[in-house]
């Protein structure tokens, strides 16, 4: 039977399923990503696949490099770069960068480095393209569901709108190199793209090794250097949001990134009802009407946030402003498992959907 390790599975491996601890960034867990490694014209011995724990998910680096010398230290250093940004913006690590930000807030501006300034501006931008869809403040109110936690729980109304009045990304505050949280008990979580960023850094920390084929999976964050060596771009297949043996679509990519929300990893049913990790920032409940967002983008950060985005959106509201996008494409799931995809989707190369009970491309 294929091994199961994340987000990928391998056909013709051998071996037992193998579950990520919790995650340390509150982000949509995505393990919808799947990569179909296949034959190819070099020896299946230039495959160098190594996989540790990382920002709380299990991040899977593989490379075709003939050389070990070559690349076993490029792999360690694509690991030490997440590990790296892991602690810069971890809310998790009491002396990260993020942390201090949220210890401060109501207080004082934080001078914090170039790189977290920058993927906060780059959060702000969506923030404000998505009309608040992602909105990187909403760390009150994940820290009540506590979907991390070993009993997350529906939290108390009253609770919920105090942590609620507190959410807005247009209470951060950038100036000179500082983040500045306007109101006390606010607070930054920068899952939703601060993974994607490792990943970018951890291809461009590959890509100064010397390495030419590779691909890194970091939950559902996905990217990879060039093709594979016989020249064929990399298989990508997409996990079926309730059926997890199975793929709802697959599709060959080269060079691009794609990053994956799903609502079906951290849940907890009460009272019947589903609750599942991905909240929307306006009221506070996970969102009801999707079960899954796919992007495809130049960059992992962007299409880490942009799937988020467009799973709060909604299906409809999430096509139309993928659609709006240059150079980015999108597949959305909605919660009956009608299938909605963007303009370019079909025309990505070996495009295949599979049929789920109701299946209607747009």
């Amino acid at each position: 039977m294929p091994l199961i390790i994340g987000k990928f599975w391998f056909p013709g491996s051998t071996g037992r399923y193998l579950m990520p601890r919790p995650f340390y960034f509150c982000t949509p867990l995505v393990l919808l990503i799947v990569l179909l490694v296949t034959g190819c014209g070099k020896p299946e011995s230039s495959l160098i696949r190594r996989s540790q724990f990382l920002m709380g998910t299990l991040v899977e680096i593989s490379v075709y490099e003939n050389n070990k010398d070559i690349a076993q230290p490029a792999i360690q250093n694509a690991f030490n770069e997440i590990r790296r940004v892991e602690n810069l913006m971890s809310t998790h690590i009491p002396k990260s960068e993020v942390s201090i930000i949220n210890q401060s807030s109501g207080i004082r501006p934080v001078p914090v480095s170039p790189e977290v300034f920058a993927v906060i501006r780059r959060a702000l931008y969506w923030a404000k393209q998505t009309q608040g869809a992602l909105d990187i403040s909403l760390e009150p109110v994940q820290k009540l569901w506590d979907f991390e936690g070993d009993h997350p729980a529906l939290p108390e109304k009253i609770s919920l709108q105090h942590e609620l009045s507190k959410v807005s990304f247009t209470k951060i505050k950038l100036e000179n190199q500082t983040v500045f949280l306007t109101e006390k008990g606010m607070g930054l979580n920068l899952g939703a793209i601060a993974k994607g960023y490792a990943v970018d850094q951890a291809i461009k920390t590959l890509k100064e090794s010397n390495i030419h084929h590779a691909l890194i999976n970091a939950g559902g964050d996905l990217k990879s250097i060039g093709s594979r060596p016989d020249q064929t771009a990399w298989k990508i297949g997409l996990q079926h949001p309730r059926q997890p043996e199975s793929i709802l679509a697959s599709f060959s990519l080269s060079g691009k990134a794609v990053a994956t929300s799903g609502d079906y990893q951290k849940y907890f049913v009460h009272d019947g009802i589903r609750y599942h990790h991905i909240l929307n920032p306006k009221t506070g409940y996970p969102v009801t009407d999707t079960m899954s967002a796919t992007v495809i983008a130049d960059t992992v950060m962007d299409a880490d946030a942009l799937s988020t985005a467009l799973f709060v959106m909604g299906p409809e509201k999430g096509l139309a402003f993928i659609n709006s996008l240059k150079d980015a494409e999108g597949l959305l799931v909605d919660k009956n498992k009608v299938t909605y995809l963007s303009q370019g989707m079909k025309g990505l190369q070996n495009f295949s959907l599979n049929s789920l009970e109701e299946n209607v491309s747009h």
